[in-house]
């Protein structure tokens, strides 16, 4: 993939993702009772015992973690518009986005949504990724 495609994070990328995201240099529980500080950064069983809730984190420390995780979600998201065919930036940066907010992972949990991607049905993927409750069936 090298059509004038970025090959790393965006500044609209790193925008989107400090826009999206929020920035908290406090470790704060997540929707889901998971330690994360920064930009979104779920914290890692290193990082767990190092910060507890409430202590602050350093900006060097809050950056690198920044910079680590919007890599690895990019790649992420430049690996699967390049099995999908896509060669469109705005679209590399929306997968980028979807796998630094679900995990790179995302596709085993949202199998019905990268079926339809794959299909090239984008409208039925966005419907398969809308947030279901756990036990509602569906994604």
């Amino acid at each position: 993939m090298s059509n004038g495609l970025s090959q790393e994070p965006t500044q609209n990328f790193m925008k989107h993702l400090k826009d999206r995201e929020g920035f908290k240099e406090n470790v704060y529980l997540d929707t889901l009772d998971k330690p994360t500080a920064g930009t979104g950064h779920l914290l890692t069983a290193e990082e767990n015992a190092l910060y507890k809730v409430g202590d602050k984190i350093s900006p060097e420390t809050t950056n690198q973690w920044l910079k680590q995780d919007s890599s690895k979600a990019y790649s992420a998201g430049l690996s699967q518009a390049k099995e999908l065919g896509i060669e469109d930036q705005g679209m590399i940066e929306a997968l980028g986005s979807v796998n630094f907010q679900l995990g790179t992972g995302w596709r085993d949990k949202f199998k019905g949504t990268w079926s339809a991607m794959q299909a090239g049905d984008f409208n039925l993927a966005a419907s398969e990724a809308m947030f279901k409750k756990p036990g509602e069936g569906g994604n």
